[in-house]
């Protein structure tokens, strides 16, 4: 009886049967995104130099944003704003405004406070910002009053006159201009009291009285109303 020969097919070893590669189809969808196309107006700073620029201001500090509109003028007035919070993609600040804070402490006419308030959102990356700086108001009027003027011209006023009196508030952090009533001033004119009926030319709902030390508040004007 002749002898068969019995061949065996192995599956694996077939063209048909080997693994395929797997081909990565989510490729194209985790790829990097490139950063952002950045627009930077004409002199502004780059999203770098504007996060270096913050990283030298405190949380809490009072610092100046100078913009450059449409037009590639920068802005004559200043943003100032208290910085409230930094994070990767840029910061945030609320909005300083005297007149607006001291108003709702005493008049319910607070809403017709000019400039408004609130906070304002900014992006590294929003290519307007001219410069920014911290504010030194406090600096230039303690270096540029001459308070023996001052002393002066408190000196020339009776009590009961109606005065103007400009301040920088510190705790307000700005500017302030109060017109009211000099209710008394020491012997030496260096302190005064005043019973203040308008802020920055807003008439108040409650008036306010307050005590001036002229060497130690700083006190920028004083004038006969």
């Amino acid at each position: 009886m002749q002898r068969r020969t019995v061949h065996y097919h192995n599956p694996a070893s077939s063209d048909l049967y080997r693994p395929r590669q797997r081909r990565n189809f989510f490729f194209g969808w985790f790829k990097r995104k490139s950063a952002p196309r950045v627009e930077l107006r004409p002199g502004a700073l780059t999203p770098e130099e504007v996060k270096s620029a913050i990283g030298g201001v405190d949380l809490g500090e009072v610092m100046e944003i100078f913009r450059i509109g449409y037009d590639g003028i920068v802005d004559e007035v200043p943003i100032i704003v208290e910085l409230v919070s930094v994070n990767a993609e840029g910061f945030s600040g609320k909005i300083v405004n005297v007149e607006r804070r001291m108003i709702e402490a005493n008049s319910s006419k607070a809403v017709y406070a000019r400039q408004g308030g609130g906070t304002l959102e900014f992006s590294y990356n929003d290519g307007d910002i001219k410069y920014i700086r911290k504010n030194n108001d406090v600096d230039t009027i303690e270096e540029s009053r001459d308070v023996s003027v001052l002393l002066e011209m408190l000196g020339a006023l009776d009590v009961d006159d109606r005065v103007l009196v400009a301040y920088y508030d510190k705790k307000h952090r700005g500017t302030v201009n109060v017109e009211g009533v000099l209710d008394g001033k020491s012997q030496d004119n260096r302190l005064f009291k005043m019973v203040i009926d308008k802020i920055n030319n807003i008439e108040l709902d409650n008036k306010l009285e307050k005590q001036f030390d002229v060497e130690r508040d700083l006190v920028i004007d004083i004038s006969l109303y």
